[in-house]
């Protein structure tokens, strides 16, 4: 066996036993504590300086089909179309570094102060640097700032596909401000031409990532609300003009030339080129005017192509020169494949654990799956050390709530985890038990239940089935094994799977409500943010109920309540956060939104052409790109 193999699987093997012996495993986001990568990674013996001046071009192969949504991660919460994102918009005020840290970007942060004032709030002020400009030329400032905090938080850019509108959610005055009883927000201000200020409520302080309040990014106000200005008043800033939802309907949401579909005045690092709809394939060149990220880096790769690959092809896509990079692949197939695309000299690779897990979704306002006992029936239902031995071929652990391997919080419980944690071990008499105790006892006859068929439950007169409605995708692993491991034991308890397979972005309107249909259940993965923030995802507030943010759509008080319980503990309380970050795994592992699958470790894998890649669990693709170069 090559040596590149066997440590990877020593190393994950290693995991998963550990994990395995305490007998027994998401979607946005989860600490901004620093998390690292393994440090593997491989090189070729080629020499290459990184050139002073763009050149070359990348293609990128994402297994997730892009959607033609390039505004924020509020429209669509697409983790492939959430990192061209960021590499379209920039100039953000407080970024998180290479270490996962959050810090004020001095590239775009010329000064900042923090003022706590008697009444409890707190007020950031920051004033940006001069010479940021748009990618028309257009001068960068403070206007445009505090128009991005002023449009995202207002009822018109709400009427904008319920848009959420909740950018200064936190802030005095967000809630007048958002119903409509007053044009000015006043918790922020435009101070002068390149300063401005907010203030934050103080029922939201203390905040455990308080340095993100001070956060903004600049909209090009001239482009989405032309005619329109920003001015200040001792009540607050406001906006000017003929700002209505019409406006940002055309400016925004014109499917040919609105902002969200067509960016083409923005100052990230790249700038949108193209998206073609039928190949999903996205085209983005770099942007001569960017200043830098937080460091002054530059992008020096000319062009990005995104593009969709299928599982179970884009390791030879890779071989062949159609596609130049593939990111954070996981599965024993693929990873074994590169690998050996690697020991051939063809390809280099780079490793890391996953901030995140693969995991079945539930919808918690779905019946049946509303009930804590069916999720847990069906939980029941599968050998999850199987599946991941099965998918990952020792290239993951199986995991029981809401973490992943990266996780600092998780290295440092792995004994408290192994002796609280319910592992929630393939147990159909324990499923069955569960079913009867939630009143699955009957035959659709309403008779007592004879043991084989579909369960019935009388729900306020009426007999309903037992009948769980699975959403998943085409050419997905995941999917696949799913499909032959759950189907049976399900049938066994009197449970009836019902499967529809869909393209990715009909998945996710189902999981936003926001298509045609709402399903039981999703079989995805997630990735943590940095300021991870299960205060809003597991929030009982119906402003959280939307916008990719409780996407369980779980209203569970003790659930939501060890969650906010993290909420105000300081970032440097290391102790603190540990206990209460223990009691919301706990608390989750009981109530179980999810059943989590596996959390793996990632592969990038990329061809000889493409120099200085380092991308982590904290730094992703994205932000790596910025540092690499390829031959021209």
């Amino acid at each position: 066996m090559k040596y590149k193999r066997l440590l990877s699987l020593l190393l994950a093997g290693a995991m998963a036993a550990s994990l395995a012996a305490c007998g027994g495993q998401a979607t946005v986001t989860n600490n901004a504590s620093s998390s690292t990568s393994t440090g593997s990674s491989s090189a070729v013996a080629t020499e290459s300086t990184r050139p002073t001046e763009p050149q070359g071009q990348l293609i990128i192969g994402s297994t997730t089909q892009m959607g033609n949504d390039f505004y924020d991660p509020s429209f669509s919460n697409n983790a492939v179309n959430y990192k061209t994102y960021d590499l379209i918009h920039g100039y953000v005020t407080v970024v998180s570094d290479v270490d996962g840290n959050w810090v004020y970007d001095p590239t775009v942060v010329a000064s900042h102060t923090e003022t706590e004032n008697e009444d409890g709030t707190k007020t950031y002020t920051v004033t940006i640097n001069e010479g940021l400009t748009w990618s028309d030329g257009t001068p960068i400032t403070a206007k445009d700032y505090v128009f991005q905090l002023l449009l995202e938080s207002s009822p018109e850019m709400n009427g904008v596909d319920g848009y959420p509108s909740q950018a200064g959610y936190t802030l005095v005055g967000y809630d007048e401000y958002f119903a409509g009883e007053t044009e000015n927000f006043a918790g922020v201000h435009l101070v002068d031409e390149m300063t401005y200020s907010v203030t934050v409520r103080a029922e939201e302080l203390p905040y455990h990532y308080d340095i993100t309040y001070a956060s903004a990014m600049p909209r090009p106000m001239h482009v989405i609300a032309p005619g329109c200005d920003v001015v200040d008043a001792p009540e607050g800033a406001t906006i000017t003009g003929e700002f209505t939802t019409d406006l940002l309907l055309k400016t925004i949401n014109d499917t040919a030339t609105g902002y969200r579909y067509n960016p083409k005045v923005t100052c990230g690092p790249y700038l949108f080129e193209s998206f073609d709809v039928a190949s999903a394939q996205c085209t983005l060149t770099v942007n001569p005017s960017y200043a830098g990220d937080y460091r002054g880096v530059k992008p020096v790769i000319e062009k990005l192509i995104i593009k969709m690959v299928k599982t179970d092809t884009m390791i030879n896509e890779l071989k062949s020169g159609s596609v130049d990079l593939l990111f954070q692949c996981s599965g024993a197939d693929t990873i074994n494949a590169g690998l050996d695309l690697v020991d051939a000299g063809e390809a280099q690779d780079n490793t890391f654990f996953r901030n995140g897990y693969g995991k079945v979704q539930f919808d918690c306002s779905q019946f049946p799956t509303d009930s804590e006992n069916v999720r847990k029936a069906i939980a029941y239902c599968l050998d999850r050390n199987e599946f991941a031995r099965q998918y990952s071929g020792g290239y993951a652990a199986v995991v029981h709530s809401y973490y992943g391997l990266a996780q600092p919080e998780y290295q440092q419980s792995k004994d408290w985890i192994d002796q609280n944690l319910n592992t929630y071990e393939k147990n159909l008499d324990e499923a069955k038990a569960l079913l009867e105790a939630d009143g699955w006892t009957l035959n659709a006859d309403g008779t007592e239940y004879s043991g084989t068929g579909t369960r019935y439950k009388d729900v306020n007169g009426e007999l309903k089935p037992l009948v769980i409605e699975w959403a998943n995708t085409d050419g997905n692993p995941v999917s696949d094994l799913l499909s032959t491991m759950l189907p049976e034991a399900m049938t066994e308890i009197g449970m009836e799977l019902k499967t529809t397979t869909m393209d990715f972005p009909t998945l996710q309107a189902a999981i936003t409500h926001s298509g045609d249909k709402i399903y039981n259940m999703y079989n995805l993965a997630v990735g943590f943010s940095l300021a991870s923030s299960p205060w809003y995802y597991y929030s009982t507030d119906p402003v959280w109920m939307q916008g990719g943010y409780n996407s369980n759509w779980i209203a569970d008080e003790e659930l939501a309540a060890a969650a906010e319980a993290m909420k105000a503990i300081p970032y440097d309380d290391n102790e603190a956060w540990l206990s209460a970050w223990q009691n919301f795994i706990d608390v989750w592992n009981e109530k179980l939104p999810d059943i989590p699958l596996y959390s793996d470790e990632y592969y990038d894998f990329f061809s000889n052409k493409l120099h200085g890649w380092e991308s982590t669990s904290v730094w992703e693709w994205s932000r790596a790109v910025l540092d690499a170069w390829v031959d021209a």
